[in-house]
């Protein structure tokens, strides 16, 4: 819902966008045929509509109605369908209490800046977004059978992996920022970043579906890492690592006796530091400027003029962006500081979003709203971290990645985003019902005089 900056992807050809979505149309169909509960048709439906959309942005990005944009007049439809196909009974959970706390620190940001226009329904829309999604995952997982509904969810994807091996093949892809010959290969996608969102989702899907085969579910995986790679985007090769990192240890402990644990979690320590050192040499390149950022030798708190143009390159720019937005709230008056200038009140002062989910927070919403998101996101990780279950180290991994990535870029800022955070927690609201159940179980099983024997 919204441009990302000056360097746009060209679209791939009509024919192919249409092809494929004709295509991909028809088993997504039968996903949602399969599923068969109006909540786990919702998700696969509306997350395959945006993916698709997406690659078309040349068109759906114009503006269409009151300033905004055929994607999010969509976005605003799909949430109120949302809402009519989430259990509304679930809108009283405790835990999304952190969720109308953000929705609400918006609300009044905006109405003290008098600025509730088109910008403060579309960032009450992505909220929205989010929560529906949530809930619609949650509602999917309880009524799909040992939680086929990740698998069903896969086949969203299908548009995007055909989409990114279609522009690679024909050379159709977008100039980075990282140097003049780098390119990132997306698919026809508008921007890299949401991108390589949409392919952090499918790895955390695949992840997250258990009734698929170990090989099929790892050929995935390896799939998206090589879109990770071909997608050129720095932030999201390294936001990644610990949802893998926490994948492979999970699935490589659970083959082994306890006894055996604590000797397979040192091999693996050992791996993963000559990976991270193979990685090291072949990403040099990549990550050169990194180095040099991290070697205390830059300042970077101070006002975006002090900065000298080499400054400006180094990643990407994130630090002299970062400023512009923390020196331009600091300028702000008392209001500002406690609630911030207001939803997408970044787009009057600067050209360039803020790439940092917590810095943006800072200029539109304040401190409040600062407090308010990561008041949502320790919640959720909270909450993650007292699930019992085998899944839970891949959970956990899924929410660090999310967190991670909302450092150097602004996944709560985009719907494919939302898509991914809604997917995290509705999978976990849903692993910690799974406990709530066994011990509703437990006392009842207890009170119950033993079943008769029946005579042989």
């Amino acid at each position: 819902m919204g441009e990302f900056g000056a360097l746009v992807s060209p679209s791939l050809p009509m024919a192919i966008l249409l092809g494929v979505t004709a295509l991909t149309s028809f088993f997504v169909l039968r996903a949602m045929a399969r599923v068969r509960n109006r909540a786990g048709i919702f998700v696969i439906g509306a997350t395959w509509l945006r993916y698709v959309m997406s690659a078309f942005h040349q068109i759906v990005y114009r503006p269409l109605f009151a300033g905004m944009s055929a994607n999010a007049v969509v976005s605003i439809g799909i949430f109120l369908v949302g809402l009519m196909n989430i259990n509304w009974r679930h809108l009283a959970l405790k835990l999304l209490l952190p969720f109308y706390i953000v929705i609400l620190v918006a609300a009044m940001s905006a109405l003290a800046n008098k600025a509730f226009d088109a910008g403060a329904i579309t960032v009450m829309t992505k909220y929205g977004y989010l929560l529906v999604i949530t809930l619609g995952v949650f509602g999917a997982m309880q009524r799909s059978r040992n939680g086929d509904f990740m698998v069903s969810l896969l086949w969203v994807f299908a548009p995007v992996l055909i989409f990114q091996v279609l522009s690679i093949v024909l050379r159709i892809g977008k100039a980075t920022e990282l140097a003049a010959d780098s390119v990132s290969y997306i698919g026809g996608y508008n921007h890299e970043a949401a991108f390589s969102v949409v392919l952090i989702t499918c790895l955390t899907v695949a992840c997250f579906a258990e009734r698929i085969r170990p090989a099929f579910k790892n050929a995935l995986i390896v799939a998206c890492v090589a879109g990770l790679v071909f997608a050129n985007y720095r932030t999201a090769l390294v936001a990644v690592a610990p949802l893998l990192l926490l994948y492979l240890g999970a699935t490589s402990l659970q083959r082994f006796p306890l006894r055996d644990r604590p000797f397979i979690i040192s091999a693996l320590i050992v791996m993963g530091g000559v990976a991270l050192g193979l990685a090291s040499i072949l990403f040099s390149e990549r990550f050169q400027d990194v180095s040099v950022a991290l070697s205390g030798d830059v300042n970077f708190f101070k006002p975006p003029e002090q900065y000298s143009v080499a400054e400006t390159r180094l990643l990407s720019g994130r630090p002299s962006i970062w400023s512009m937005y923390v020196f331009g709230w600091i300028r702000g008056d008392l209001i500002q500081h406690i609630i911030g200038f207001g939803p997408e009140s970044w787009t009057k002062s600067f050209h360039v979003y803020a790439h940092n989910t917590l810095v943006n927070s800072l200029y539109e919403y304040g401190l409040v709203g600062v407090a308010a998101v990561l008041f949502l996101w320790l919640t959720m990780l909270s909450a993650a971290l007292r699930v019992q279950h085998r899944q839970r180290g891949v959970l956990v991994g899924a929410h660090m990645t999310f967190l991670l990535l909302n450092m150097s870029t602004m996944p709560m800022w985009m719907i494919e985003g939302n898509i991914l955070y809604g997917i995290i927690c509705g999978y976990t609201l849903y692993l910690l019902s799974l406990q709530s159940r066994a011990r509703t179980r437990a006392p009842r099983a207890q009170q119950e005089p033993p079943a008769p024997q029946l005579a042989s």
